[in-house]
């Protein structure tokens, strides 16, 4: 499965990437979890990867302990 990572400046996905809807994203603050999108300024955006992985948990487990973050699977 691929996933979408967020790393809240603006950017644009890579050609091809459409991000799944926003009921499944999750966002993640130092390690803490929440359901949805993030809630900052869209502006505050600073980076962007594709990871391939098995599942959103595998994601979450490479994420750095502190950051904001948002992952969402590719449509």
């Amino acid at each position: 499965m691929r996933f979408v990572v967020l790393a809240f400046g603006p950017a644009t996905l890579p050609a091809g990437i459409t991000l799944g809807s926003v009921d499944t994203a999750t966002s993640v603050q130092d390690r803490a979890l929440r359901d949805g999108t993030f809630d900052g300024p869209s502006s505050a955006l600073t980076g962007i990867q594709v990871l391939d992985a098995s599942d959103l948990d595998v994601v979450l487990a490479q994420l750095p302990a502190v950051g904001t973050f948002e992952v969402r699977p590719v449509a």
